[in-house]
């Protein structure tokens, strides 16, 4: 997947779960908002790290 993708996933995600938080009378558990989350920034880390990884590879590769 696109780590261009993914970081827009990662930003959606967060700020359903903060809101689903935020709201003064929740629709869902505390819970699931606080896993929401979780899996946002899990998913923003491995939007940032994938390119890195890809770059670093690729120097191994040329280097060898």
């Amino acid at each position: 997947m696109n780590s261009a993708l993914l970081l827009k996933i990662a930003f959606w995600m967060v700020l359903v779960g903060v809101a689903a938080l935020l709201a003064p009378n929740p629709a869902w558990p505390e819970w699931v908002a606080r896993m929401v989350i979780s899996t946002g920034v899990g998913l923003a880390v491995a939007g940032l790290a994938a390119p890195a990884v890809k770059r670093w590879k690729q120097s191994r590769r040329e280097r060898d």
